[in-house]
């Protein structure tokens, strides 16, 4: 559960420092409206919750065959 937790804020991060970063990501997200905003955060949040929990996983299982 905490590796989705620190995975969703990782996404949230990623997404701010794009926009800030990269001005074409915030003209296409300005230009689309708010729907376009909320598929962009669930998207980046989604992809990093789920990695960040699968690679939780992948540690916890090595760490469980060591013992």
């Amino acid at each position: 559960m905490t590796q989705a937790m620190m995975g969703a804020a990782l996404g949230l991060a990623f997404g701010l420092a794009l926009v800030l970063i990269n001005p074409a990501v915030a003209a296409l997200l300005r230009a689309g409206g708010s729907p376009t905003i909320v598929v962009f955060v669930i998207t980046l949040v989604t992809s990093f919750a789920i990695g960040a929990t699968l690679t939780g996983v992948v540690f916890v299982l090595m760490d469980d065959e060591e013992t």
